[in-house]
């Protein structure tokens, strides 16, 4: 960490970060630093000021566990509440379980108010500090054990365990477990140690890389793919699936996976098209939803979808199609020239162009808004304009 989790659970330094709250989007910023430095001394201004910087920039990832203790690094690392939640969930009922690598207590939290004893584990002596400052708070503090061990040395008897591994070794962002950190080979010593193991890895990692004996479940949380979780032993599930969380504080999700039946079907543009949401494209279940739609391809190598019926799902944005036409910026110009479009949303697959510097080539101008979807289509290069269904 780069604050001091002493100072972050320190009642004088928080007291006056909530005290302050509300000043961090209103004054500005020398100001609110010189009062801090003037009550707090200068750690104590830097934690304060750490503390007011996750609690406003991080209100959609913990939209209830307000306050946390925790500075910017800590806090990007940690699972989101929901993602931790619906994690939780599946091990709902465990006697004992295991975090590893437990951070500032992110998924701990959700943990103990799912188990009947939680050991939470990290090596970093702050993160601990801050991880039992915060499932006290906002969890189950007395069914939560607190050690700081490094993993590999430390294993106590549990029936399950997450394990939240760092994805940065050497600051580094890398996607292929294999360089995670700690090994995969010691999570086989975890499995043969629990019954059911979940490690928590990128949301980009290759399939090849992703171990026989896993299952893996994709993610999604406000409109991203956050992470990939692998499952091991008995609660995996039982095929490979994406998770799209819902909002608010209560735990919703809806989920397709592997086992549904699949189209194949190939087509051109249809009445409306299909955008599959990010990690039913990580999870591969493309040609899943497909089936699940009534809808085909519109090419094997494009995610986009299309059908002559639409069909509202938490697994795609759906566009009714009000136009197709061969790209070209001239052409595509004058064709929202003549539908008065001055506001417009640029989606792209498999094209070659960054939406940002394309709007303003455009020109636009007018009242109507549109979606615009720039993909290639068996080798041809298409402009589909289409507003959201």
């Amino acid at each position: 960490m780069t604050v001091s989790g002493a100072l972050l659970i320190d009642h004088s330094v928080r007291q006056w970060a909530e005290l302050h709250e509300r000043e961090w989007e209103l004054t500005p910023l020398h100001i609110l630093v010189e009062k801090a430095r003037n009550a707090l001394g200068t750690d104590g201004c830097r934690a304060a000021l750490a503390l007011l910087s996750v609690w406003n920039q991080h209100r959609s990832k913990f939209p209830t566990w307000r306050h946390l203790a925790a500075d910017r690094q800590s806090a990007e690392q940690a699972s989101g509440e929901r993602a931790a939640r619906w994690r939780a969930a599946r091990l709902s009922g465990c006697k004992r379980v295991l975090d590893l690598c437990c951070g500032i207590g992110g998924d701990a939290i959700a943990l103990s108010s799912q188990c009947e004893h939680l050991v939470a584990i990290d090596r970093d002596f702050h993160r601990v500090l801050c991880a039992r400052f915060n499932v006290s708070s906002f969890g189950h503090g007395d069914r939560t054990d607190f050690i700081c061990s490094d993993v590999e040395t430390v294993l106590p008897a549990a029936e399950a365990a997450v394990l939240d591994p760092d994805r940065r070794p050497g600051g580094r962002r890398v996607i292929r477990p294999e360089l995670y950190e700690p090994r995969v080979y010691h999570w086989a010593q975890i499995r043969k140690a629990v019954r059911t193991l979940a490690v928590k890895a990128a949301p980009g990692i290759p399939f090849d890389a992703i171990p026989g004996d896993a299952v893996p479940e994709f993610v999604e949380d406000r409109g991203e793919c956050r992470e990939a979780v692998l499952w091991f032993g008995e609660r995996k599930p039982h095929a490979r699936t994406a998770a799209i969380l819902g909002g608010g504080s209560t735990m919703t999700a809806s989920c397709i996976d592997a086992s549904a039946p699949e189209s194949f079907r190939q087509g051109d543009v249809g009445r409306f098209v299909y955008d599959p949401s990010p990690a039913v494209v990580r999870a591969q279940l493309v040609t899943h939803l497909a089936a699940k739609l009534s809808a085909w391809r519109l090419d094997d190598r494009v995610a986009y979808l299309s059908s002559d019926s639409l069909i509202e799902t938490p697994f795609a944005k759906g566009f009714d199609v009000l136009s197709v036409l061969p790209f070209s910026l001239k052409r595509l110009r004058a064709h929202l020239r003549e539908r008065r479009v001055g506001t417009v949303e640029i989606r792209t697959r498999r094209f070659p162009v960054n939406p940002d510097e394309l709007r303003p080539m455009l020109d636009l101008c007018g009242p109507e808004s549109a979606t615009v979807i720039l993909t290639r289509v068996r080798g041809n290069a298409l402009a589909i304009v289409c507003r959201q269904g």
